[in-house]
């Protein structure tokens, strides 16, 4: 059916209590619960989930499968369980069955590709990007512009500033003694940071600005802004400015466009 231009299949099911913007399309067997607002222009495709804590920003689009604002573990526990509200900002893309929990907010421009899995109280700034299979853990924190590619894994409470880039199988840990869950702390990433494909990054370390991990390596201790670390464990190399691309006479580490700080 339409109305107030917005288009609903007919097996969809939309609460009276759900708060619609202009022109949203609502694809076959939707549901979407009491309290959840979408703004204008959504598109929300085929069995597509949304509970009544979500609010998604105009523009945004949500692939078939996804479940936005699924519940924390605690409703299982608390009778007087209230799910948290997750934001999405404005031309958002989440791509077919993602799952996003409850109590996150996520800055516009943002986009997942397939399958992906963020848990709850997750925060990320704008124009960030959350890859294929890739899953966090909750309570991380993400700047602007971050770019997680396919089958990365974020541990609980991973801290990254502006423009940190993971690549393919990257891996954060939180805990010095698994499966013990005292004093759990992620890794720190400071502006700019490159992380590598299989790259793994351990408890507690700091990673400073602009440095790069190259791929494959263990990172056990800090390191310093602008320096490339390597091996198992990772190792300090040089400085990235003085590393040459073996291709062409430029620096090897410069960052690409498409990379940069669009804020």
């Amino acid at each position: 059916m339409t109305t107030s231009l917005n288009t609903i299949h007919p097996t969809a099911i939309i609460d009276d209590g759900a708060s619609l913007g202009k022109n949203v399309h609502i694809g076959p067997f939707v549901t979407v619960a009491a309290g959840a607002k979408l703004g204008d222009n959504v598109v929300v495709e085929n069995g597509a989930i949304i509970y009544e804590n979500v609010e998604l920003g105009e523009g945004c689009y949500v692939g078939s499968g996804c479940i936005l604002g699924e519940k924390n573990n605690n409703h299982i526990k608390n009778p007087d369980y209230e799910n948290p509200a997750l934001i999405i900002g404005a031309k958002s893309t989440i791509r077919s069955h993602t799952i996003i929990y409850a109590g996150c907010q996520i800055g516009e421009g943002f986009q997942t590709g397939h399958k992906a899995v963020i848990r709850e109280d997750s925060r990320f700034g704008k124009n960030c990007s959350f890859g294929t299979l890739s899953q966090s853990d909750g309570q991380i924190r993400i700047g602007n512009n971050c770019r997680f590619h396919n089958n990365v894994f974020i541990a609980t409470f991973t801290t990254c500033e502006d423009n940190v880039n993971f690549f393919p199988l990257a891996t954060t840990v939180d805990s010095l003694h698994p499966p013990c869950g005292e004093g759990r702390k992620g890794p720190y990433l400071e502006e700019g940071v490159t992380v590598g494909a299989k790259v793994l990054l351990l408890p507690r370390i700091r990673l400073g600005k602009g440095c790069v991990i190259a791929g494959a390596s263990v990172v056990t201790h800090d390191v310093e802004p602008y320096m490339v670390a390597v091996g198992v464990p990772a190792k300090v190399l040089r400085r990235r400015d003085e590393i040459r691309c073996h291709l062409e006479d430029r620096p090897a580490y410069e960052v690409p466009e498409e990379f940069k700080n669009e804020n």
